[in-house]
């Protein structure tokens, strides 16, 4: 899969893949640009690093390279997140642990709440998130390296069974490598939410302790 990431991949995917209720699709850089530059814009997605960006600048990031590409993922006919799948093994994180055959990386951008905040959805875009890399694409590892100060996201990983390894000092930010398999997203998911928040956080290293955060909604992301 290292040499030809992006290609493999889609060629798994039909044009339109549904998981859990979430419509996938490739990302369509003169369609949906706009939306993007709109997310990258909110206050919360400061951890992407593309505030203030132009629609060319966007451009240029988000397309779709051997080792990388992204899907916009759709709910009840609206664009409500977008989710970048990467080879580790051609990227910077990929200097800091022994990349595995079958690793995949992922970034994600939940798009702002319209209306009235959904509970629980943000850990169901995750969860098909998750689906997708482990079951649909089959992929062994998803591979996440999430800001350190992004509190909410650690919550969120958390539940859908990623598990942080160590903190890690990428060029951009100071951030918490994790990993996640089948076995440890289904045993996440046969977990009840109650018993999980009442224990300590096992994700997280044991030098960190994530604030106390309200339950999971379409907004916190």
């Amino acid at each position: 899969m290292a040499s030809q990431f992006s290609s493999h991949c889609l060629t798994q995917l039909s044009a339109i893949t549904s998981i859990n209720g979430f419509q996938f699709r490739a990302l369509d850089l003169k369609q949906d640009l706009p939306t993007l530059q709109s997310w990258f814009n909110q206050e919360y997605a400061q951890f992407w690093g593309m505030q203030g960006l132009n629609l060319t600048a966007i451009e240029n990031l988000m397309a779709a390279t051997q080792h990388k590409f992204a899907l916009m993922g759709e709910w009840q006919g609206k664009s409500l997140f977008m989710v970048e799948l990467y080879d580790p093994g051609h990227d910077e994180v990929g200097h800091h642990y022994p990349v595995a055959p079958g690793d995949c990386g992922m970034h994600l951008i939940i798009a702002p709440p319209d209306g009235i905040p959904i509970s629980g959805f943000s850990f169901k875009v995750m969860d098909a998130i998750a689906q997708l890399v482990l079951e649909k694409l089959a992929f062994s590892r998803l591979v996440v390296e999430p800001d350190q100060l992004n509190s909410k996201i650690h919550r969120l990983n958390s539940r859908v069974g990623i598990r942080y390894e160590k903190a890690i000092q990428l060029s951009t930010k100071a951030a918490f490598l994790g990993f996640c398999t089948a076995a440890e997203r289904q045993q996440a998911s046969s977990t009840t939410s109650s018993m999980r928040l009442a224990q300590p956080n096992p994700a997280l290293p044991s030098s960190f302790k994530a604030p106390a955060t309200s339950p999971i909604t379409f907004s916190t992301l």
